[in-house]
Protein backbone atom coordinates (compact mmCIF):
# COMPACT_ATOMS: atom_id res chain seq x y z
CA UNK A 1 0.00 0.00 0.00
CA UNK A 2 1.80 3.52 -1.19
CA UNK A 3 1.90 5.60 2.15
CA UNK A 4 -0.04 8.15 3.07
CA UNK A 5 1.31 11.51 3.59
CA UNK A 6 0.43 13.33 7.66
CA UNK A 7 -1.52 15.90 6.88
CA UNK A 8 -0.55 19.49 8.37
CA UNK A 9 -1.23 20.29 11.79
CA UNK A 10 -2.81 24.14 12.13
CA UNK A 11 -3.11 24.97 15.72
CA UNK A 12 -6.02 26.87 15.86
CA UNK A 13 -4.14 29.45 18.81
CA UNK A 14 -2.35 31.17 16.59
CA UNK A 15 0.54 33.52 17.51
CA UNK A 16 -0.71 37.14 16.66
CA UNK A 17 1.41 39.35 14.13
CA UNK A 18 2.00 41.89 17.43
CA UNK A 19 3.79 38.82 18.55
CA UNK A 20 5.40 37.75 15.63
CA UNK A 21 6.54 41.26 15.30
CA UNK A 22 8.26 41.56 19.10
CA UNK A 23 10.05 37.92 18.79
CA UNK A 24 11.28 39.27 15.30
CA UNK A 25 12.21 43.26 16.47
CA UNK A 26 12.06 43.62 19.88
CA UNK A 27 15.08 41.32 20.81
CA UNK A 28 16.33 43.92 23.50
CA UNK A 29 13.25 42.60 25.88
CA UNK A 30 14.62 40.83 28.98
CA UNK A 31 11.57 39.19 29.29
CA UNK A 32 7.86 38.75 27.33
CA UNK A 33 4.79 40.97 28.25
CA UNK A 34 2.06 39.05 30.67
CA UNK A 35 -0.25 38.87 27.49
CA UNK A 36 2.57 36.83 25.43
CA UNK A 37 3.38 34.26 28.16
CA UNK A 38 -0.44 33.58 28.47
CA UNK A 39 -0.07 33.25 24.60
CA UNK A 40 3.06 30.94 24.92
CA UNK A 41 1.23 29.13 27.33
CA UNK A 42 -1.44 28.34 24.97
CA UNK A 43 0.52 27.26 22.33
CA UNK A 44 2.06 24.67 24.67
CA UNK A 45 -0.77 23.37 26.17
CA UNK A 46 -2.28 23.29 22.97
CA UNK A 47 0.30 20.91 21.47
CA UNK A 48 0.75 18.69 24.50
CA UNK A 49 -3.18 18.26 24.34
CA UNK A 50 -2.63 17.53 20.59
CA UNK A 51 -0.26 14.75 21.50
CA UNK A 52 -2.03 13.25 24.45
CA UNK A 53 -5.66 12.85 22.07
CA UNK A 54 -3.43 11.35 19.15
CA UNK A 55 -1.78 8.96 21.75
CA UNK A 56 -5.05 8.22 23.14
CA UNK A 57 -6.26 7.49 19.69
CA UNK A 58 -3.35 5.04 18.61
CA UNK A 59 -4.04 3.11 21.67
CA UNK A 60 -7.79 2.59 20.89
CA UNK A 61 -6.56 1.70 17.62
CA UNK A 62 -4.35 -1.06 18.85
CA UNK A 63 -7.49 -2.24 21.33
CA UNK A 64 -9.67 -2.69 18.36
CA UNK A 65 -6.61 -4.35 16.38
CA UNK A 66 -6.02 -7.01 19.12
CA UNK A 67 -9.77 -7.17 19.59
CA UNK A 68 -10.49 -7.51 15.73
CA UNK A 69 -7.52 -10.39 15.56
CA UNK A 70 -8.75 -12.02 18.48
CA UNK A 71 -12.49 -11.99 17.44
CA UNK A 72 -11.38 -13.67 14.05
CA UNK A 73 -12.69 -17.28 13.73
CA UNK A 74 -12.02 -18.58 9.93
CA UNK A 75 -11.81 -22.83 9.88
CA UNK A 76 -12.01 -23.17 6.26
CA UNK A 77 -10.47 -19.93 3.88
CA UNK A 78 -10.12 -20.79 0.25
CA UNK A 79 -8.23 -17.76 -1.59
CA UNK A 80 -11.19 -16.93 -3.95
CA UNK A 81 -10.91 -16.18 -7.82
CA UNK A 82 -12.90 -12.90 -9.33
CA UNK A 83 -13.33 -11.54 -12.69
CA UNK A 84 -13.57 -8.53 -14.03
CA UNK A 85 -17.39 -7.64 -13.89
CA UNK A 86 -20.20 -9.42 -14.46
CA UNK A 87 -19.84 -8.93 -18.50
CA UNK A 88 -16.42 -10.47 -18.33
CA UNK A 89 -15.07 -13.45 -19.70
CA UNK A 90 -16.05 -16.94 -17.30
CA UNK A 91 -12.74 -18.36 -18.25
CA UNK A 92 -10.08 -15.29 -17.17
CA UNK A 93 -9.98 -15.03 -13.59
CA UNK A 94 -7.46 -13.61 -10.95
CA UNK A 95 -6.76 -13.46 -7.03
CA UNK A 96 -9.40 -11.39 -5.77
CA UNK A 97 -7.08 -10.69 -2.58
CA UNK A 98 -4.23 -9.32 -4.98
CA UNK A 99 -6.62 -7.36 -6.79
CA UNK A 100 -7.57 -5.68 -3.37
CA UNK A 101 -4.21 -5.08 -2.57
CA UNK A 102 -3.70 -3.34 -5.91
CA UNK A 103 -7.11 -1.71 -5.25
CA UNK A 104 -5.58 -0.31 -2.18
CA UNK A 105 -2.26 1.26 -3.52
CA UNK A 106 -3.85 2.78 -6.39
CA UNK A 107 -6.11 6.17 -6.89
CA UNK A 108 -8.84 4.42 -6.67
CA UNK A 109 -11.60 4.81 -4.01
CA UNK A 110 -14.53 2.40 -4.72
CA UNK A 111 -13.95 -1.31 -5.45
CA UNK A 112 -17.36 -3.10 -5.73
CA UNK A 113 -17.48 -6.72 -4.99
CA UNK A 114 -19.95 -9.00 -6.56
CA UNK A 115 -21.42 -12.54 -5.43
CA UNK A 116 -23.85 -14.94 -5.51
CA UNK A 117 -25.68 -16.05 -2.70
CA UNK A 118 -22.80 -18.63 -0.57
CA UNK A 119 -20.28 -17.33 -3.03
CA UNK A 120 -17.89 -16.85 -0.03
CA UNK A 121 -18.52 -12.76 -0.02
CA UNK A 122 -18.49 -12.22 3.64
CA UNK A 123 -15.65 -14.69 4.83
CA UNK A 124 -13.17 -12.82 1.96
CA UNK A 125 -14.38 -9.58 3.84
CA UNK A 126 -14.00 -10.59 7.28
CA UNK A 127 -10.21 -12.25 5.83
CA UNK A 128 -9.51 -8.79 4.22
CA UNK A 129 -9.74 -7.45 7.43
CA UNK A 130 -7.89 -9.69 9.29
CA UNK A 131 -4.81 -9.03 6.56
CA UNK A 132 -4.99 -5.70 7.16
CA UNK A 133 -5.09 -5.47 10.99
CA UNK A 134 -2.28 -7.94 10.56
CA UNK A 135 0.10 -6.09 8.66
CA UNK A 136 -1.19 -2.52 10.33
CA UNK A 137 1.48 -0.14 12.04
CA UNK A 138 1.10 3.12 13.77
CA UNK A 139 0.10 6.20 11.39
CA UNK A 140 -1.36 3.41 8.91
CA UNK A 141 -4.74 3.73 7.32
CA UNK A 142 -7.36 2.26 9.67
CA UNK A 143 -8.98 -1.09 8.74
CA UNK A 144 -12.67 -0.46 9.44
CA UNK A 145 -15.20 -3.04 9.21
CA UNK A 146 -19.19 -1.81 8.62
CA UNK A 147 -21.46 -4.73 8.71
CA UNK A 148 -24.06 -1.88 7.32
CA UNK A 149 -27.19 -3.43 8.51
CA UNK A 150 -26.13 -2.31 11.97
CA UNK A 151 -25.24 0.66 11.22
CA UNK A 152 -28.31 3.10 11.53
CA UNK A 153 -28.68 5.05 8.18
CA UNK A 154 -25.13 4.46 7.10
CA UNK A 155 -26.10 6.62 4.13
CA UNK A 156 -24.86 9.50 7.14
CA UNK A 157 -21.64 9.69 8.74
CA UNK A 158 -21.64 5.57 8.96
CA UNK A 159 -17.62 5.74 9.99
CA UNK A 160 -18.40 7.98 13.16
CA UNK A 161 -21.37 5.95 13.91
CA UNK A 162 -19.23 2.45 13.46
CA UNK A 163 -16.06 4.26 15.62
CA UNK A 164 -18.94 4.90 18.23
CA UNK A 165 -20.01 0.99 18.51
CA UNK A 166 -16.25 0.42 18.83
CA UNK A 167 -16.03 2.64 22.23
CA UNK A 168 -14.24 6.02 20.93
CA UNK A 169 -15.55 9.16 22.40
CA UNK A 170 -16.47 11.83 20.04
CA UNK A 171 -13.04 14.19 20.79
CA UNK A 172 -10.94 11.06 19.54
CA UNK A 173 -13.40 10.78 16.76
CA UNK A 174 -13.26 14.25 15.61
CA UNK A 175 -9.13 13.66 15.42
CA UNK A 176 -9.15 11.10 13.17
CA UNK A 177 -11.33 12.69 11.20
CA UNK A 178 -8.80 15.67 10.91
CA UNK A 179 -5.68 13.39 10.50
CA UNK A 180 -6.14 9.69 9.40
CA UNK A 181 -7.55 7.55 6.65
CA UNK A 182 -9.38 4.71 6.33
CA UNK A 183 -9.72 1.68 4.91
CA UNK A 184 -13.57 0.91 4.43
CA UNK A 185 -14.74 -2.98 4.28
CA UNK A 186 -18.33 -2.44 3.80
CA UNK A 187 -20.50 -5.74 3.73
CA UNK A 188 -24.36 -6.17 3.45
CA UNK A 189 -25.35 -3.09 0.99
CA UNK A 190 -28.26 -5.09 0.07
CA UNK A 191 -29.05 -6.57 3.54
CA UNK A 192 -29.42 -3.24 4.15
CA UNK A 193 -32.05 -2.52 1.35
CA UNK A 194 -29.90 0.82 0.11
CA UNK A 195 -30.22 2.44 -3.04
CA UNK A 196 -27.70 5.38 -2.53
CA UNK A 197 -24.37 5.59 -3.12
CA UNK A 198 -22.64 5.69 0.28
CA UNK A 199 -19.36 7.63 -1.16
CA UNK A 200 -21.57 10.35 -1.99
CA UNK A 201 -24.06 10.63 0.83
CA UNK A 202 -21.13 10.17 2.91
CA UNK A 203 -19.08 12.90 1.34
CA UNK A 204 -16.12 10.68 1.63
CA UNK A 205 -12.82 12.25 0.52
CA UNK A 206 -14.70 15.87 0.50
CA UNK A 207 -12.66 18.61 1.88
CA UNK A 208 -12.56 18.55 5.50
CA UNK A 209 -14.71 15.25 5.74
CA UNK A 210 -13.59 11.49 6.06
CA UNK A 211 -10.44 10.17 3.78
CA UNK A 212 -10.95 7.00 2.92
CA UNK A 213 -11.05 3.83 0.01
CA UNK A 214 -13.82 1.89 0.54
CA UNK A 215 -14.28 -1.53 -0.50
CA UNK A 216 -18.02 -2.65 -0.65
CA UNK A 217 -20.00 -6.03 -1.43
CA UNK A 218 -23.23 -6.88 -2.18
CA UNK A 219 -25.47 -10.28 -4.25
CA UNK A 220 -25.43 -9.70 -7.42
CA UNK A 221 -29.44 -11.13 -6.93
CA UNK A 222 -30.00 -7.55 -5.46
CA UNK A 223 -28.30 -5.36 -8.58
CA UNK A 224 -30.57 -4.85 -11.72
CA UNK A 225 -28.93 -4.12 -14.87
CA UNK A 226 -27.96 -0.53 -14.39
CA UNK A 227 -26.31 -0.42 -10.80
CA UNK A 228 -22.70 1.86 -11.65
CA UNK A 229 -24.18 5.03 -10.45
CA UNK A 230 -24.87 3.19 -7.06
CA UNK A 231 -20.95 3.24 -6.45
CA UNK A 232 -19.07 5.21 -8.74
CA UNK A 233 -17.81 7.97 -6.96
CA UNK A 234 -20.07 11.08 -7.39
CA UNK A 235 -19.24 14.88 -7.09
CA UNK A 236 -21.09 16.92 -4.84
CA UNK A 237 -21.99 19.12 -7.62
CA UNK A 238 -24.55 17.74 -9.53
CA UNK A 239 -23.36 19.33 -12.80
CA UNK A 240 -19.98 17.91 -12.85
CA UNK A 241 -19.50 14.31 -14.19
CA UNK A 242 -19.32 11.03 -12.31
CA UNK A 243 -15.53 9.59 -11.56
CA UNK A 244 -15.73 6.02 -12.94
CA UNK A 245 -11.53 6.45 -12.83
CA UNK A 246 -12.08 5.99 -9.78
CA UNK A 247 -13.90 2.96 -9.25
CA UNK A 248 -13.26 -0.56 -10.10
CA UNK A 249 -15.34 -4.13 -9.42
CA UNK A 250 -14.83 -7.77 -9.16
CA UNK A 251 -16.93 -10.65 -9.17
CA UNK A 252 -16.02 -13.30 -7.05
CA UNK A 253 -16.01 -16.65 -9.30
CA UNK A 254 -17.55 -20.39 -8.78
CA UNK A 255 -15.07 -22.67 -7.09
CA UNK A 256 -12.13 -24.39 -9.39
CA UNK A 257 -12.00 -28.47 -8.82
CA UNK A 258 -8.86 -27.53 -7.33
CA UNK A 259 -10.31 -25.06 -4.72
CA UNK A 260 -12.73 -27.81 -4.35
CA UNK A 261 -10.32 -30.17 -3.61
CA UNK A 262 -8.35 -27.53 -1.35
CA UNK A 263 -11.84 -26.96 0.97
CA UNK A 264 -12.27 -30.43 1.43
CA UNK A 265 -8.59 -30.87 2.78
CA UNK A 266 -9.09 -28.24 5.35
CA UNK A 267 -12.70 -29.32 6.03
CA UNK A 268 -12.20 -33.06 7.27
CA UNK A 269 -9.67 -32.63 10.02
CA UNK A 270 -11.49 -29.86 11.51
CA UNK A 271 -13.64 -32.64 14.08
CA UNK A 272 -13.93 -36.67 14.16
CA UNK A 273 -15.47 -37.50 10.34
CA UNK A 274 -16.54 -40.93 9.33
CA UNK A 275 -14.72 -40.11 5.87
CA UNK A 276 -11.07 -39.48 4.60
CA UNK A 277 -10.71 -36.54 2.35
CA UNK A 278 -10.22 -38.85 -0.72
CA UNK A 279 -14.04 -40.37 0.33
CA UNK A 280 -15.59 -37.31 0.19
CA UNK A 281 -13.56 -36.10 -3.09
CA UNK A 282 -15.03 -39.62 -4.63
CA UNK A 283 -18.34 -39.09 -3.63
CA UNK A 284 -18.30 -35.56 -5.19
CA UNK A 285 -16.79 -36.22 -8.21
CA UNK A 286 -18.92 -39.96 -8.54
CA UNK A 287 -22.36 -38.62 -7.76
CA UNK A 288 -23.85 -37.18 -11.33
CA UNK A 289 -23.42 -32.93 -11.17
CA UNK A 290 -22.70 -32.64 -7.62
CA UNK A 291 -19.07 -31.37 -8.44
CA UNK A 292 -20.70 -28.54 -10.51
CA UNK A 293 -23.61 -27.50 -8.14
CA UNK A 294 -20.98 -27.78 -4.83
CA UNK A 295 -18.60 -25.05 -6.96
CA UNK A 296 -20.53 -23.16 -4.36
CA UNK A 297 -18.67 -22.51 -1.55
CA UNK A 298 -21.76 -22.54 0.57
CA UNK A 299 -23.27 -25.75 -1.24
CA UNK A 300 -20.44 -27.27 -0.53
CA UNK A 301 -20.01 -26.81 2.95
CA UNK A 302 -24.15 -28.21 2.96
CA UNK A 303 -22.92 -31.51 1.34
CA UNK A 304 -19.74 -31.98 3.00
CA UNK A 305 -22.54 -32.50 6.31
CA UNK A 306 -25.03 -33.94 4.03
CA UNK A 307 -23.03 -37.00 2.39
CA UNK A 308 -22.01 -39.15 4.83
CA UNK A 309 -26.00 -39.92 6.25
CA UNK A 310 -27.38 -39.51 2.63
CA UNK A 311 -25.19 -42.25 0.95
CA UNK A 312 -24.28 -44.65 4.12
CA UNK A 313 -23.47 -47.99 3.01
CA UNK A 314 -24.21 -47.41 -0.75
CA UNK A 315 -21.81 -48.54 -2.87
CA UNK A 316 -22.63 -48.03 -6.48
CA UNK A 317 -22.52 -44.08 -6.82
CA UNK A 318 -22.81 -43.74 -10.02
CA UNK A 319 -26.28 -45.48 -10.21
CA UNK A 320 -27.40 -43.17 -7.14
CA UNK A 321 -30.68 -41.55 -7.74
CA UNK A 322 -32.89 -40.76 -5.30
CA UNK A 323 -29.84 -40.14 -2.48
CA UNK A 324 -29.09 -37.47 -5.03
CA UNK A 325 -32.86 -36.37 -4.57
CA UNK A 326 -32.47 -36.12 -0.70
CA UNK A 327 -29.37 -34.32 -0.89
CA UNK A 328 -31.01 -31.59 -2.93
CA UNK A 329 -33.46 -31.48 -0.14
CA UNK A 330 -31.47 -30.82 1.98
CA UNK A 331 -29.57 -28.23 0.03
CA UNK A 332 -33.00 -26.38 -0.27
CA UNK A 333 -34.50 -26.43 3.11
CA UNK A 334 -30.82 -25.41 4.35
CA UNK A 335 -30.86 -22.10 1.95
CA UNK A 336 -34.18 -21.28 2.63
CA UNK A 337 -33.45 -21.17 6.27
CA UNK A 338 -30.35 -19.34 6.11
CA UNK A 339 -32.05 -16.60 4.21
CA UNK A 340 -35.03 -16.72 5.87
CA UNK A 341 -32.75 -15.83 9.36
CA UNK A 342 -31.20 -13.31 7.09
CA UNK A 343 -33.90 -11.45 6.28
CA UNK A 344 -35.52 -11.41 9.62
CA UNK A 345 -31.95 -9.46 10.96
CA UNK A 346 -31.76 -7.03 7.49
CA UNK A 347 -33.11 -3.34 7.59
CA UNK A 348 -36.85 -3.89 6.09
CA UNK A 349 -39.35 -1.66 5.59
CA UNK A 350 -42.40 -1.75 7.47
CA UNK A 351 -44.48 -3.58 4.84
CA UNK A 352 -41.62 -5.96 4.05
CA UNK A 353 -42.10 -6.50 7.85
CA UNK A 354 -44.97 -7.50 8.01
CA UNK A 355 -45.30 -9.76 5.04
CA UNK A 356 -41.99 -11.74 5.94
CA UNK A 357 -43.92 -12.27 9.48
CA UNK A 358 -47.01 -13.88 7.51
CA UNK A 359 -44.81 -15.95 5.78
CA UNK A 360 -42.53 -16.96 8.53
CA UNK A 361 -45.71 -17.82 10.20
CA UNK A 362 -47.66 -19.88 7.21
CA UNK A 363 -44.11 -21.92 6.32
CA UNK A 364 -41.17 -19.84 4.81
CA UNK A 365 -39.23 -22.89 4.05
CA UNK A 366 -42.18 -24.26 2.40
CA UNK A 367 -43.34 -21.01 0.40
CA UNK A 368 -39.80 -20.62 -0.82
CA UNK A 369 -40.03 -24.19 -2.43
CA UNK A 370 -43.44 -23.46 -3.53
CA UNK A 371 -42.02 -20.45 -5.24
CA UNK A 372 -39.01 -22.28 -6.61
CA UNK A 373 -41.73 -25.16 -7.99
CA UNK A 374 -43.81 -22.86 -10.06
CA UNK A 375 -40.77 -21.10 -11.45
CA UNK A 376 -39.56 -24.41 -12.76
CA UNK A 377 -42.39 -25.84 -14.26
CA UNK A 378 -42.94 -21.98 -15.94
CA UNK A 379 -39.45 -22.48 -17.29
CA UNK A 380 -40.45 -25.99 -18.57
CA UNK A 381 -43.84 -24.73 -19.95
CA UNK A 382 -43.71 -21.17 -21.15
CA UNK A 383 -40.15 -21.22 -22.64
CA UNK A 384 -39.39 -24.82 -23.01
CA UNK A 385 -37.00 -25.53 -20.84
CA UNK A 386 -34.73 -22.51 -21.55
CA UNK A 387 -33.47 -22.12 -18.00
CA UNK A 388 -32.74 -18.05 -18.49
CA UNK A 389 -35.59 -16.17 -17.30
CA UNK A 390 -35.77 -12.06 -18.11
CA UNK A 391 -37.64 -9.54 -16.63
CA UNK A 392 -38.35 -5.72 -16.96
CA UNK A 393 -41.02 -4.61 -14.89
CA UNK A 394 -42.32 -1.56 -17.24
CA UNK A 395 -42.31 -5.05 -20.92
CA UNK A 396 -43.32 -7.50 -18.44
CA UNK A 397 -45.84 -6.86 -15.80
CA UNK A 398 -48.81 -8.29 -17.52
CA UNK A 399 -46.84 -11.10 -18.15
CA UNK A 400 -46.37 -14.60 -16.41
CA UNK A 401 -43.10 -13.45 -15.24
CA UNK A 402 -45.11 -10.70 -13.15
CA UNK A 403 -46.02 -13.07 -10.45
CA UNK A 404 -42.79 -14.62 -9.87
CA UNK A 405 -40.40 -11.74 -10.35
CA UNK A 406 -42.51 -7.94 -9.83
CA UNK A 407 -42.51 -5.81 -7.20
CA UNK A 408 -44.64 -7.39 -4.89
CA UNK A 409 -43.59 -7.85 -1.26
CA UNK A 410 -44.38 -11.67 -1.10
CA UNK A 411 -42.93 -12.40 -4.43
CA UNK A 412 -39.74 -10.72 -3.93
CA UNK A 413 -38.92 -11.85 -0.71
CA UNK A 414 -39.52 -15.42 -1.80
CA UNK A 415 -36.99 -15.20 -5.13
CA UNK A 416 -34.40 -13.15 -2.81
CA UNK A 417 -34.43 -16.04 -0.78
CA UNK A 418 -34.57 -18.86 -3.27
CA UNK A 419 -31.26 -20.54 -4.89
CA UNK A 420 -31.27 -18.13 -7.87
CA UNK A 421 -28.32 -16.26 -9.67
CA UNK A 422 -28.98 -12.81 -11.24
CA UNK A 423 -27.53 -10.87 -13.95
CA UNK A 424 -28.93 -7.98 -14.50
CA UNK A 425 -32.57 -8.18 -15.90
CA UNK A 426 -31.39 -12.26 -16.03
CA UNK A 427 -32.76 -14.58 -13.53
CA UNK A 428 -31.54 -18.32 -13.23
CA UNK A 429 -31.17 -21.15 -10.79
CA UNK A 430 -27.60 -21.59 -9.26
CA UNK A 431 -27.38 -24.72 -11.67
CA UNK A 432 -29.19 -26.28 -14.53
CA UNK A 433 -29.68 -29.52 -12.14
CA UNK A 434 -30.99 -27.51 -9.40
CA UNK A 435 -34.04 -26.39 -12.26
CA UNK A 436 -34.54 -30.14 -12.66
CA UNK A 437 -35.18 -31.02 -9.82
CA UNK A 438 -37.68 -28.62 -8.66
CA UNK A 439 -39.23 -29.66 -12.37
CA UNK A 440 -38.90 -33.05 -10.84
CA UNK A 441 -40.85 -31.98 -7.88
CA UNK A 442 -43.90 -30.28 -9.97
CA UNK A 443 -44.35 -33.52 -12.02
CA UNK A 444 -44.15 -36.12 -9.20
CA UNK A 445 -43.58 -34.20 -5.70
CA UNK A 446 -41.71 -36.80 -4.54
CA UNK A 447 -42.04 -37.91 -0.78
CA UNK A 448 -38.66 -37.87 0.67
CA UNK A 449 -37.60 -37.80 4.18
CA UNK A 450 -37.49 -34.45 5.81
CA UNK A 451 -40.55 -33.57 3.30
CA UNK A 452 -42.59 -31.02 4.58
CA UNK A 453 -43.81 -28.96 1.52
CA UNK A 454 -47.78 -29.75 1.87
CA UNK A 455 -48.50 -26.09 -0.49
CA UNK A 456 -46.74 -27.56 -3.71
CA UNK A 457 -48.72 -27.70 -6.55
CA UNK A 458 -49.87 -31.66 -7.28
CA UNK A 459 -48.23 -33.45 -9.28
CA UNK A 460 -48.40 -33.42 -13.26
CA UNK A 461 -46.81 -36.27 -15.20
CA UNK A 462 -48.95 -34.86 -18.54
CA UNK A 463 -46.22 -32.37 -18.98
CA UNK A 464 -43.94 -33.30 -22.45
CA UNK A 465 -40.74 -32.82 -20.23
CA UNK A 466 -41.95 -35.87 -18.06
CA UNK A 467 -39.50 -37.67 -20.07
CA UNK A 468 -36.73 -35.69 -18.26
CA UNK A 469 -36.79 -37.59 -15.37
CA UNK A 470 -36.88 -40.92 -16.65
CA UNK A 471 -33.47 -42.81 -15.64
CA UNK A 472 -31.95 -42.01 -18.36
CA UNK A 473 -32.56 -38.51 -18.85
CA UNK A 474 -30.81 -35.55 -18.28
CA UNK A 475 -31.40 -34.62 -14.40
CA UNK A 476 -29.55 -38.20 -13.61
CA UNK A 477 -26.70 -37.61 -15.61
Amino acid sequence: MESMSEPVINIDCALPQSHIEWTQQSTHWNEPSADDQAMLAAVVATEESMEESTNSVEYGLQSLKIRRLKEYCQPVYVPPMAKANLQGHDNIFFSLMDKARKFLASNRQVMLILGDSGAGKSTFNRHLEHYLWTNYKNGDPVPLFINLPTIRKPQDDMIAKQLCIHGFTDDQIMEMKRYREFILICDGYDESQLVVNLHKTNRLNQLDEWRSKMIILCRTHFLGAVYRDRFVPQPVDHYRPSRPDLFQEAVIASFSKEQVHAYVACYVPLEPRPWVAADYMRMLTTIPNLMDLVKNPFLLTLALDALPGVIKDRQELSAIKITRVQLYDYFVDQWLGVNMRRLQNSVLGKNDQEVLAELVEVGFISLGIDYAIRLARAIFDKQDGNPVVQYVHFSDKDSWRAELFGPQPEARLLRDSSPLMRTGTQYRFVHRSMLEYFFSRAMYNPATPGSHNELSPPPDKSSPHVRLFDAEGPLFK
